[in-house]
């Protein structure tokens, strides 16, 4: 099986350098939009199987202008971007201020300490390696994920460990910049970083 996982487009909020979690849905700019296109034109010698998509309206816009209603996607809650409690809509300086290890630390998973109301890394790693679990046993030959940028990162974190340390050494992903991935022999294997668009 091979699957293929994308971050969203920019968003308003990517290019204002504001925090947008799983409780803020900030819409796609017109650069988010060409990026979207781009990586559907990109993915156009591939038929998948299955599209699944985070239920948050800038991986589902993502989908449908890269893909123009190609594929109506399965939408799963735990493939959603982390919960980042009541730093969601402040500006990273801000944040980086008032809640320093959290802002501070998302690339330091091990000393991460979530916001109020923020989601812990330990609860990503169960929700999305649950979905990938799941995702291998539907038996599909080509899927396609559609997430978000520290979600991506969980994902390559599980075929990795499962770990705190795993997320740390997971990279960092760019609007619509596509990771692909093997499950064979039981097991998910990280394969690759796609160009991004």
């Amino acid at each position: 099986m091979e699957l293929y996982i994308a971050r969203h487009g920019e968003t308003e909020y990517n290019a204002a350098h504001r925090i947008q979690g799983n409780g803020i849905d900030s819409p796609l700019t017109g650069n988010g939009i060409a990026q979207a296109i781009t990586l559907g034109k990109s993915l156009e010698g591939i038929a998948f199987d299955a599209v699944y998509s985070s239920p948050l309206k800038r991986a589902t816009d993502t989908v449908k202008h890269a893909f123009n209603n190609k594929y109506t996607p399965i939408l799963d809650e735990r493939i959603i971007e982390i919960g980042l409690g009541v730093m969601e809509g402040m500006y990273w300086t801000d944040a980086a201020k008032d809640f320093p290890e959290a802002a501070n630390r998302l690339s330091d998973p091990v000393n991460y300490v979530p916001p109020p109301n923020g989601e812990a890394l330990t609860d990503m790693l169960i929700r999305v390696s649950e979905f990938m679990d799941d995702v291998a046993k539907a038996g599909h030959q080509k899927v396609f994920v559609l997430s978000h940028g520290y979600t991506c990162r969980v994902f390559q974190a599980c075929t990795l460990g499962k770990t705190l340390e795993a997320i740390e050494q997971a990279q960092e992903y760019g609007n619509c910049q596509i990771a692909r991935y093997h499950f064979k022999d039981d097991n998910w294997e990280f394969v690759n970083i796609l160009d991004k668009p």
